[in-house]
């Protein structure tokens, strides 16, 4: 093959990979061993997201902040049996709770840049939103789901 060949069959890998990865949504559990059972939801994490989304101040962040696709990176997090203040701090065992987090960079620039950020937690058991919050932050500050740390940029 010809270096454009490659050039061009990595380039559509990559194509790929960022659609997918966008499409999909990053899902972690945490608080359970891997050969402990995923516990039976009734909330999914896409239903988590979408209730977080419709939240009136999430909605107006998102549409006002968030506005090229291949820079975002959406993630869940099952975190089991703990209640949440409004600060996200656990303050005793409850309730399993999906921890939402949608990010976009606010520029393609190479580096770490700035972050907007909305940050949700809703009950897997009700579907309640128990909190959501917006803010901008640091881009090294939320590990290799964002681009500075998979050096895509």
């Amino acid at each position: 093959m010809k270096s454009s060949e490659l050039f061009a069959v990595f380039t559509a890998a990559v194509l790929v990979i960022i659609i997918l990865w966008n499409i999909f949504p990053v899902h972690t559990f945490l608080g359970q061993g891997e050969e402990e059972a995923v516990p039976d939801l009734k909330v999914s994490a896409s239903r988590a997201i979408q209730t977080v989304v419709n939240d009136s101040n999430a909605s107006a962040y998102l549409s006002e902040n968030f506005r090229v696709p291949e820079w975002r990176v959406v993630r869940t997090t099952l975190i089991c049996h703990s209640t949440y203040d409004v600060n996200g701090t656990a303050t005793q065992e409850g309730e399993d709770v999906w921890k939402v987090e949608m990010m976009e960079r606010n520029c393609a620039c190479a580096g770490v840049n700035s972050l907007y950020v909305i940050e949700g937690y809703v009950s897997a058991d009700t579907g309640e939103l128990l909190d959501v919050s917006t803010k901008i932050s640091s881009e090294s500050g939320y590990e290799k789901a964002t681009c500075s740390s998979t050096a895509c940029h």
